[in-house]
């Protein structure tokens, strides 16, 4: 499931002028696999598809607290949590990236992510500085430099890696060495995913400053390798910081991790519930 565009073309000067009307955003199905299709709906709805990453796993623990508490504890136990949460919703589906302390490269975890047709990505991780006094929960967004990065890499490489919604898949495929326009659809289509992690974050945010403190008020971008899949929308939530004395001791219990789980299913609940028309 993508958001939708909509797209014209006009003959102009005996050329094909490109011209992409954006309109508002459906979810349809998308063909896959039947026991794959069966999963992603419910009463001939499509669900909403959300993976779960929780950061790090196996050899590579994350940061350490000052207690020894391990980042990667915490995560899949956050991880675990909010899909147990979402599931109970019927218009969700969860893909956990991992449910155990396994480790997962980059790659293998992208791949994950995109074998299922998610729809957004939940990074889940824990914070830490040398300053120990720096406490408290932020959100971040992968970079407008990083992502036209990716998007050129994939231009570059004119490979059919990636899955597409059929819309955007059928005008690739009709119009194959057309560069310009795909970076024009891959553009455009980003901007519309920035749009849709811009309002899950403060929504996410909001719930958060009930449950603690904000170490950014604002949602935050950086260059971050798991939210850089060009065809879905990602945030990546830091949970606190872990080499705070009191952050590691709440995140050291079940009961505030499970606060986080839900702050972020009510951010996402809200989100879905309001602003997306299943079709």
């Amino acid at each position: 499931m993508r958001p939708l565009l909509s797209f014209q073309y006009e003959n102009e000067h005996n050329g094909l002028k490109k011209a992409l009307l954006p309109k508002k955003i459906y979810y349809q199905p998308q063909k896959n696999k039947k026991n794959i299709k069966n999963q992603n709906h419910v009463n001939g709805l499509k669900k909403i598809i959300i993976a779960i990453d929780a950061g790090h796993g196996g050899q590579d623990p994350g940061a350490i607290g000052y207690q020894g508490l391990q980042e990667k504890k915490i995560t899949i136990k956050i991880a675990l949590q909010l899909n147990k949460i979402l599931k109970k919703n019927k218009i969700f589906r969860t893909i956990l990236i991992r449910n155990n302390d396994s480790y997962l490269s980059m790659k293998k975890r992208k791949n994950i992510i995109n074998k299922n047709y998610a729809d957004f990505l939940i990074s889940i991780h824990a914070d830490s500085s040398q300053i120990k006094r720096i406490s408290g929960i932020s959100i971040w967004m992968v970079s407008d430099e990083r992502m036209r990065r990716e998007i050129q890499n994939y231009l570059d490489q004119n490979k059919d890696i990636i899955c597409f919604s059929e819309n955007i898949k059928k005008i690739f495929q009709k119009n194959k060495y057309d560069i310009y326009l795909k970076k024009t659809i891959l553009d455009l289509q980003f901007n519309n995913f920035r749009k849709m992690e811009i309002d899950i974050s403060r929504r996410m945010l909001q719930q958060f400053k009930k449950i603690t403190n904000l170490h950014k008020a604002h949602p935050n971008y950086a260059s971050l390798g798991i939210l850089s899949n060009i065809n879905i929308p990602s945030v990546l939530i830091e949970t606190g910081f872990i080499t705070n004395v009191v952050d590691e001791k709440k995140l050291q219990t079940k009961n505030y991790r499970n606060k986080i789980a839900n702050c972020i299913y009510l951010a996402l609940n809200n989100y879905f519930q309001k602003t997306v028309k299943l079709k």
